[in-house]
């Protein structure tokens, strides 16, 4: 009997295109176009900022220089064929930060500080791996600087959170000058504050597909439709310095950091100083306001009762505090990493710190502090097995590193 099945290299230019319109992960169509030459002539490449266009932000003041809004994607990698003979009953993966360069490659950053891998040059296989999304992480980045943040913007976000930004109608909510909560519509000539009468917001989620924001007293604000700011929780009584919400299993998280010194409030000269020592193309030169994190609690807000419940254990969940983005993770579908645990840096409140970073890993069971380099098994989680690398480019298309 004939086999009159068609050879998957010979599909119809008009079938792979179809079949690319259906693939939303730019990641998934990089993937498909690696499989042959007629795949790749055939499926066309979207920018991964496609929804966020590369528009110029002539922010109002205190934020006075030229930036754009970016978005990279928090994603589990797995390889797409498992080992047959590891025990390991699902697939597991490591954690990574996907976003897109200047020369428009794909590049892996940190998922806790935000920064770019660095590695020799190298690209991965992407017929390998399995790109899992977890979760978007947003910024405003310097115009002219190529991975650097914006100093002084310590969370942004598009608003509406659904919407496709296009060009020239851009919004966002932010975070800015030490715990102002504004909204910035492209055009506009200034900040519209949220709320004139608090400045101390610390971070903003995206929960339950709801923008909510905490302050540093623990109440949870809603930002509804109308950028109404609504109180969503009672305060949270724990006296901690930094608060940073996280959604997990689908409840609502705040973690409450202590700190080993008080948090400066900035006033408008010192922020306009910082930003024309910025614009001035010395991004390395700027003042820093470290603090040590000493200390942390982590508390579930019970919706129904409309409380809060201090949390002891974390099961086999891992917290990730980010820069950019904060989010929880299954310790069983990942290599390495410890469970019931938080990983965090202590950044200098101004969103960019990319060097001399270090990240923490704080333990539940014990309450202890520890620095990531001192414990490498912890930090497995973040690192892909050096035989997942391929260093000979197999493909026209790979995810650039270097």
């Amino acid at each position: 009997m004939p086999d009159d099945r068609q050879p998957w290299i010979d599909l119809p230019k008009e079938l792979l295109e179809k079949i690319g319109e259906h693939v939303d992960s730019r990641v998934d169509i990089l993937r498909l176009r690696s499989v042959c030459t007629s795949w790749w002539s055939s499926v066309s490449l979207p920018s991964f900022d496609e929804e966020l266009p590369c528009v110029l932000l002539n922010l109002p003041f205190p934020l006075v220089i030229d930036t754009i809004l970016s978005r990279n994607l928090i994603c589990r990698i797995e390889l797409v064929h498992q080992n047959p003979n590891s025990s390991e009953s699902k697939p597991k993966g490591w954690l990574t930060q996907v976003g897109e360069s200047k020369r428009g490659k794909l590049q892996l950053l940190h998922p806790v500080s935000g920064c770019q891998i660095e590695s020799s040059s190298i690209s991965l296989n992407l017929q390998d791996f399995r790109f899992i999304e977890l979760g978007k992480a947003f910024k405003l980045k310097l115009a002219n600087a190529d991975g650097f943040s914006l100093y002084g913007v310590t969370k942004v976000v598009p608003f509406p959170i659904s919407a496709s930004c296009k060009e020239n109608n851009v919004a966002i909510l932010a975070i800015y000058e030490g715990g102002k909560l504004g909204y910035w519509e492209y055009g506009d000539t200034e900040w519209e504050l949220l709320d004139d009468c608090n400045f101390e917001y610390d971070d903003i989620i995206v929960y339950k597909s709801q923008l909510y924001a905490v302050d540093r007293s623990g109440i949870v604000w809603w930002i509804n439709s109308s950028l109404k700011v609504i109180q969503y929780s009672p305060i949270l009584y724990s006296h901690g310095s930094r608060k940073t919400l996280v959604e997990s299993c689908g409840d609502l998280y705040v973690v409450d950091r202590f700190l080993d010194g008080e948090r400066i409030q900035r006033n408008k000269n010192n922020y306009r100083e910082c930003f024309v020592l910025y614009n001035n193309d010395e991004p390395t030169h700027r003042t820093r306001m470290k603090l040590k994190t000493i200390g942390i609690r982590v508390y579930k807000l019970d919706e129904e009762w409309g409380r809060w419940e201090e949390v002891k254990s974390l099961g086999d969940r891992v917290f990730v505090l980010g820069m950019d983005c904060s989010f929880s993770i299954s310790s069983v579908e990942f290599y390495g990493g410890k469970w019931n645990s938080i990983y965090f840096t202590d950044d200098d409140e101004s969103g960019l710190s990319c060097d001399d970073i270090g990240i923490n890993v704080f333990q539940l069971e014990d309450c202890s502090i520890k620095r990531l380099e001192k414990f490498p098994e912890y930090s497995e989680i973040f690192l892909p097995p050096q035989q997942w690398i391929d260093t000979k480019q197999a493909f026209r298309e790979g995810l650039q590193i270097a």
